[in-house]
């Protein structure tokens, strides 16, 4: 059986580890700052406006508009200011820093080892000891999201595709490779996501990672298994090695998601700051008919986190083994929804443990705990939802797994005393009653009637213009 690091320095790593940490301390890229025009506003008058203000344009996010902009570093908020006086800006604000981070608890053991999926109150996180095992932890039966009984109904589909907004993805990992549908990595910029961190890996696993499939000689079944393990990853890199991401970049990830004909997007980040552009973009993702998930991070407060804290987000907090809320988990009445997050055995990059040729032990795998690892755990559930035949729009999506949840749970808390709706389960998900999809909503048709100029006769600054127009929505939405 393989390992990252030898059993003693297991031994310490259990306790000492830390959730998987997502704020920021409101850093955000010096130098750098996100603009957003008013629609129709020319491209010389945009070109006035970054004069004026002293900026200079770098990039552009062609569905949202939102730029990217060079100004002079530790004048950011002074430039912001500048471009807000600027009638044609809505938006202007630091291209703010969200982060990801753990401490990896490595090990690799099989299914037996995945409590979230199916707990029977087992030991898990066991090393090898003198004459048998040391176990660090035990479980509660049914501390779990019945993964089991949801698999016997369906386990997804090839053509629903989660986008990872994240550190990128070891495609080369044994449970990953045949469920990898391409990326992109927003750093770069390039069209090769590979992980250099760890964290990208991981939250794939938990989504997507194989079943069945076989490894060594003689064969046997590899690894982990994921939550919707037919279902395929579009990995999009826009955190760097140390865990930071930048919301320019995740605002192009999840425009490219939306392009690239993703279902679900998984942000496993985050920060405490809001962004009116980061916003933007999460809800043009959801009017795309998306649907997104983040986490709600690990400060655990009931302070907002986002964008798990946006709207049309589903906002995830962490339960571990004993259906109680994990320690690091943020909590209140913003957070939607509950799965586990405490010690999640999944796929790490391979460059991060020794060769194995052991038959169904080839991969390489770790624990990890925190929201992040929470999230995917939705996100996954979202995947197997879309693969049902009877359901056929996010909103459908979202109500299955939030109405379906487990409201009480099994441990002395209930968990809809810290979400709103309880703790993840993918069997109630899966059978949950589907109402009729809503009709289509047709544009509404307007006129704002002719063109007209007017002049300030009189040089008092103002005109009272009159103002003609009219408009109709056919089906009243």
């Amino acid at each position: 059986m393989r390992r990252a690091a030898v059993a003693v320095a297991l031994v310490a790593l259990v306790f000492t580890a830390r959730s998987s940490a997502q704020s920021t301390g409101g850093a955000f890229v010096a130098g750098e700052i996100v603009v957003r025009f008013r629609p129709g506003v020319t491209s010389s008058a945009q070109a006035d406006a970054h004069r004026q203000a002293g900026g200079r344009q770098l990039a552009e996010i062609a569905r949202t508009r939102v730029q990217l902009v060079s100004v002079p570093a530790g004048d950011e908020r002074d430039a912001i200011a500048r471009y807000l006086r600027n009638p044609n800006v809505v938006v202007a604000e630091p291209n703010f820093v969200r982060r990801i981070s753990q401490q990896v608890l490595p090990g690799d053991y099989y299914f037996r080892e995945q409590w979230a999926l199916h707990n029977t109150g087992q030991l898990f996180y066991c090393i090898p000891w003198i004459e048998g095992q040391l176990c660090f932890y035990v479980g509660t039966p049914d501390a779990d999201i019945d993964a089991p009984e949801a698999w016997a109904i369906s386990t997804g589909s090839a053509a629903v595709k989660v986008a990872v907004i994240d550190t990128g993805i070891d495609y080369t990992h044994p449970d990953l490779a045949a469920n990898y549908a391409g990326g992109y990595d927003f750093l770069t910029p390039d069209a090769d996501p590979m992980d250099d961190h760890g964290h990208g890996t991981h939250v794939s696993g938990t989504i997507a990672a194989a079943m069945n499939n076989l490894t060594g000689s003689p064969a046997e079944e590899e690894g982990a298994v994921g939550i919707a393990p037919q279902s395929r990853v579009l990995a999009y890199k826009v955190c760097d090695a140390s865990g930071g991401c930048t919301d320019f970049a995740i605002e192009q990830a999840i425009a490219r998601a939306i392009a690239d004909g993703a279902k679900v997007i998984n942000m496993s980040l985050g920060g405490v700051e809001f962004s009116q552009s980061l916003d933007d973009a999460v809800q043009d993702a959801w009017s795309a008919g998306l649907v997104v998930v983040a986490g709600a991070g690990n400060n655990g407060t009931t302070a907002l986190f986002y964008p798990a804290a946006y709207d049309n987000v589903v906002s995830v907090g962490a339960s571990d083994e004993d259906d109680l809320r994990a320690s690091f988990s943020n909590y209140g009445s913003w957070v939607d929804i509950a799965a586990p997050g405490n010690v999640i055995l999944s796929t790490f990059p391979m460059a991060q443990c020794s060769l194995s040729t052991t038959p169904g032990d080839t991969g390489c795998y770790a624990y990890n705990s925190g929201t992040s690892m929470a999230t995917p755990h939705v996100a996954g559930a979202a995947a197997l939802v879309w693969s049902r035949g009877d359901i056929g729009t996010n909103t459908q999506v979202v109500d299955a797994l939030l109405n379906s949840a487990d409201a009480a749970g099994a441990g002395s808390v209930r968990q809809d005393s810290w979400t709103i709706h309880g703790r993840l389960n993918l069997y109630g998900a899966m059978t949950y009653l589907a109402g009729p999809p809503p009709p289509p909503n047709n544009p509404p048709t307007a006129d704002a009637g002719s063109d007209s100029n007017w002049t300030d006769s009189d040089g008092d600054g103002g005109v009272m213009v009159p103002l003609s127009g009219s408009g109709f929505d056919p089906d009243g939405d």
